[in-house]
């Protein structure tokens, strides 16, 4: 008789794990209710920002990620255009971004007009290898976008020194990265400028959105300059001072986003119990092994969760038909962004519509960038679980386990 579900046994988890997402309840209801009421559905009806709920939502995001200034914008790809442009960029700039990221990180450096420089991950945390862009520093470099894949903080203190001794300006794409903290200061805080995205599946979620924060002040006027058409704060309405978009959240966003907010310290902490129980557990199961936590990362606000599969330790199976074993067992398991952007069609083929960049300047051959420790973990390691999961409670995470040591225990029927 067949024991593992794929083929034909009985399945090992048979209930929805964790809870429904996202999460709501009555205080986002009579948010809601009390923008239609006022009638005041854009924040350029209040004549105090801080009054709006889109500046309610500024200040208490920027506050709990440890910044002094928030501008809301209308996604996460426009948060990170918009401190591009606050930053100084300039066409042909080079940026330095990592091949495992939502490939939005390096098309809104294009869309800026700057040029995207792919570099490999490190391998025992998955975010961008430190050595990696010290070695993709050119004379045309000008800054660095490090993303906190999957929520984990990338090395902050490593990425700020080569950027201080070349000169560099650093964008946190801390769009995974909701309430994650690298020695105790939020994502978002660490760099020069910060971007997250409240997309439907983020762990903070308006259904779209997004915010960039900082601590410079001027930083922060320059993009709330870029965000509203390039109006200035406390200027006439009709007097414009820069070329620039609308990009200003709506109030309705801004409601949702405000009341989530105030859930996402508790979420927080639910989640990062249950992984670290979760993480107990891999540890005694041959074969997988969490991604550990370095201590420098004081609180992980992961947006989906990575764990490692060994499959020497599975008798040489392979990392697909393991997935295939887990989805049949009722445990879903994807790659995430493991995926390395450079090999999308949009890079391989240039497909870069219209860009300015200046004569002489062009971008790389990206069908010749190699990043084999992104390719490894694609192909052979990398485990991803959405952070839904881990909602729930403990009994979740005791049958996630249960499934997996019942693949493990019965690898002889998959081979």
């Amino acid at each position: 008789m067949a024991k593992l579900a794929v083929n034909g046994g009985p399945q090992a988890i048979t209930r929805p794990l964790g809870r429904p997402w996202p999460e709501f309840g009555e205080p986002e209801e009579k948010a809601l209710m009390e923008v239609l009421h006022s009638r005041k559905w854009w924040r350029g009806a209040y004549e105090k920002a801080e009054d709006s709920w889109v500046g309610r939502f500024e200040n208490a995001f920027a506050r709990f990620q440890d910044c002094t200034y928030g501008i809301a914008v209308t996604n996460g790809t426009q948060a990170i255009e918009c401190a591009l442009k606050s930053i100084g960029i300039k066409p042909g700039d080079e940026v330095i971004c990592p091949a495992c990221t939502f490939v939005a990180t390096a098309t809104a450096v294009i869309l800026v007009n700057a040029i995207p420089i792919i570099v490999d991950i490190e391998p025992d945390y998955y975010q961008i290898d430190p050595d990696a862009v010290e070695a993709a520093i050119t004379p045309r470099t000008a800054g660095i976008i490090p993303v906190h894949y999957g929520g984990y903080p990338a090395d902050m203190d490593r990425i700020n020194a080569i950027a201080e001794r070349h000169g560099l300006f650093v964008i946190e794409d801390a769009c995974h990265a909701h309430g994650s903290q690298w020695k105790g200061k939020g994502c978002g805080s660490l760099g020069d400028m910060g971007a997250f995205s409240l997309q439907m599946g983020k762990t903070l979620t308006a259904g779209e959105g997004g915010i960039v924060t900082t601590n410079d002040r001027e930083l922060a006027e320059k993009a709330y300059s870029f965000h509203h058409i390039g109006r200035l704060s406390g200027r006439p309405f009709y007097e414009h001072h820069v070329v620039a978009s609308n990009l200003r959240m709506t109030e309705w966003q801004g409601a949702i986003a405000y009341e989530q907010t105030k859930r996402l310290p508790e979420q927080t902490e639910r989640r990062e119990a249950n992984a670290k129980y979760f993480e107990a557990g891999l540890r005694e199961i041959p074969g997988v092994a969490p991604i550990e936590r370095r201590p420098e990362v004081t609180r992980w606000g992961f947006y989906f969760y990575h764990f490692k599969f060994q499959s020497e330790q599975f008798e040489g199976l392979s990392l697909d038909r393991f997935r295939e074993a887990m989805a049949a067992e009722g445990l879903a398991i994807s790659s995430g962004h493991l995926h390395p952007i450079q090999k999308n069609p949009l890079f391989t083929n240039r497909n870069f519509g219209p860009v300015c960049w200046p004569a002489g300047v062009d971008a790389p051959d990206y069908s010749k960038i190699e990043t084999p420790v992104a390719d490894r973990v694609l192909a052979e390691e990398g485990c991803c679980l959405s952070h839904n999961i881990f909602l729930g409670d403990r009994s979740d995470m005791d049958l996630m386990l249960d499934a997996i040591r019942k693949v493990r225990e019965n690898v002889a029927e998959l081979l």
